[in-house]
């Protein structure tokens, strides 16, 4: 064990360790006395093997008092609280505010809740703000969710970071959703491994979908299965509501907005690959969304039953609306796909009886089109094109991000032409009175023979953006990710292999950061985490251009917001001498 942990750390001392294995004595990282003085790294460090501590608990078949101990150390360390604090202020909601509209925006109102969540004793779960968001694909109907205060939020994260090792451990193998290094993508190569074999014997699909997850969730179920401090757990699930000034009281369910509100749904819901299983059939899930595969519909006709009375106990029910059995040879939508097999006659073998595809679905890109001709049409008058396509090229990155390890190239040449068209339109109406040579010399440029790349410049005149070629994307085919635990020392190395395979094909960022996250495979040398975990990320110059540092990328690093700020304003001796060992930051 002291070896696996020593390979993950080797900056790490024998003997500190050895102390942290045996769980005698787990020492804080050094307490910073502000929050631009904390030392990521060494606190995303210690996390780990707090979170390992409670794995091994759990493992080790140790009783519940002692497992909920070791939570409770993990809870209580500097390190976490400080982490806690960080993901919820610096992630994609951080300016998204609960019923007390309070945000944690200053470093001093960030470091004073760090040292304030350390007793939770008292704690007390406010309501979470109701808001409603439009469903997609079903008109009419709105998706409600909650909205935490961002302290209950930090306090959520702190028991996340405590019982996502345990869920890691009993979590499904087939379970994609909302787990780490796993996503929509490893439901798509299931399907295209499974149902796309010559040997496979499984042709029927049941598409199931569960009738309000997150709002019928039995309560006495989750305090009686789910391991961790019971009294916590209540304040979270009976906190209620406010909607429209008014309170209403949560005997059942949690709300989806929330960060512990994942993994509670994972864990609700793990069990049933193990009753699929049984009746013979594969099974998938992502989120409360889940899928059978079965060797005729009668044998998935007898599962659905049994599915049923399993979700019962947890006060759940199938959607009569939304739960289906289909043919492969028919096709079904799921995540945003389309999975079919295509009758070919020169691929017919085995049980095959044509080729299976898995594409993007059809809803997808027409909404997706629709998305870009509103963005045009909404920045024609109001914005430079320089800002217009900007923001175009971030939906395109994404867009081809999610689409592009399936059978997209024909969608992504339909999206190019169709942004074509709208773009041209659109700098026609612009200059009613010039000719049509002058708008291709002034917006159009060539590169690698392409004669229509799509430019503009800045209000300066000196910098140039070109529109994002959807077009050129080149596939890339992706990994099924194995079910191994994070958590634990002896995987750790696959996960490094897994983050730095993404980093490479990565196509979120433009070219000069994309080379850069390459070139770091993917983490952040300043807090050694992920690039890619929904913090923003911005270009770092080693020796600062006021010094003479150049715009080169030797000189450049791609780091954290957060990072960024600490590295340009901490004045801690400690760190910089680290920074420096690091070749973060060059004096002149």
């Amino acid at each position: 064990m002291l070896t696996c942990v020593r390979l993950i750390y080797p900056t790490l001392n024998v003997a500190y360790i050895k102390v942290l294995l045996t769980r005698m004595n787990i020492k804080n990282i050094k307490i910073a006395k502000c929050y631009n003085d904390i030392n990521w790294a060494e606190a995303h460090k210690e996390l780990a093997l707090l979170q390992f501590s409670v794995l091994e608990a759990y493992k080790n078949c140790e009783s519940i008092n002692k497992i909920l101990e070791k939570q409770n150390n993990l809870i209580r360390s500097f390190a976490a609280r400080a982490l806690a604090v960080r993901k919820v202020t610096s992630n994609k909601g951080k300016l998204t505010p609960g019923i007390d509209h309070i945000i944690y925006k200053t470093k001093k109102q960030k470091f004073e809740v760090i040292n304030e969540i350390k007793d939770l004793s008292n704690y007390k779960a406010q309501p979470t703000r109701r808001i409603y968001i439009t469903r997609k694909n079903r008109k009419g109907k709105l998706r409600p969710l909650g909205i935490p205060t961002m302290y209950d939020r930090i306090v959520q994260t702190l028991y996340y970071f405590a019982l996502v090792p345990i869920a890691e451990e009993k979590a499904d193998s087939r379970n994609y959703g909302f787990r780490l290094a796993k996503s929509t993508h490893d439901v798509a190569c299931y399907f295209q491994l499974v149902l796309g074999n010559y040997t496979a014997t499984r042709r029927y699909i049941l598409n199931a979908d569960i009738e309000n997850f997150f709002p019928s969730v039995n309560h006495k179920w989750l305090l009686d299965n789910v391991i961790m401090d019971k009294r916590i757990l209540k304040e979270f699930l009976k906190a209620g509501f406010i909607d429209e000034n008014m309170f209403y009281g949560t005997n059942k369910g949690f709300p989806q907005g929330s960060p512990i509100s994942p993994l509670l749904g994972n864990m609700v819901l793990d069990g049933l690959q193990e009753l699929c299983v049984q009746n013979d059939c594969l099974f998938t899930r992502f989120a409360d969304d889940f899928y059978a595969a079965g060797k005729s519909t009668g044998k998935l006709k007898e599962l659905k039953p049994q599915i049923a009375e399993f979700l019962k106990v947890r006060g759940l029910q199938l959607s009569e609306e939304k739960t289906y059995i289909t043919d492969i040879s028919k096709g079904f939508d799921a995540l945003g796909f389309n999975f079919r097999e295509y009758p070919d006659k020169n691929r017919i073998k085995g049980t095959k009886q044509g080729i299976f595809l898995v594409k993007p679905a059809k809803k997808n890109i027409v909404a997706f089109k629709r998305s870009l001709s509103y963005l045009v049409k909404q920045h024609r008058k109001s914005a430079p094109m320089f800002t217009l396509i900007n923001k175009l090229n971030e939906k395109l990155r994404g867009w081809a991000e999610y689409y592009r390890t399936v059978t997209s190239q024909k969608a992504f040449s339909s999206i190019s032409y169709h942004l074509w068209q709208i773009l041209w339109k659109a700098i026609r109406k612009k200059h009613r009175r010039q000719p049509a040579r002058y708008l291709v010399k002034k917006y159009f440029t060539t590169r690698e023979g392409n004669k229509w790349i799509f430019r503009s410049k800045d209000s300066n005149n000196k910098e140039e953006v070109t529109l994002f070629q959807i077009a050129y994307v080149p596939l890339k085919r992706h990994r099924l990710c194995l079910n191994l635990n994070p958590f634990d020392p002896e995987n750790y190395q696959y996960y490094i292999k897994r983050r730095a395979l993404g980093a490479r094909k990565s196509l979120l960022l433009g070219r000069v950061r994309s080379l850069l996250l390459k070139k770091q495979k993917g983490v952040c040398p300043v807090c050694e985490t992920s690039l890619l975990n929904d913090e923003d990320v911005e270009v770092h110059h080693i020796r600062s251009r006021k010094t003479g540092g150049s715009n080169e990328t030797r000189n450049l690093l791609l780091i954290h917001l957060d990072c960024h700020k600490q590295v340009t304003n901490s004045k801690d001796r400690h760190l910089r001498a680290i920074w420096h060992a690091k070749k973060i930051i060059k004096d002149a």
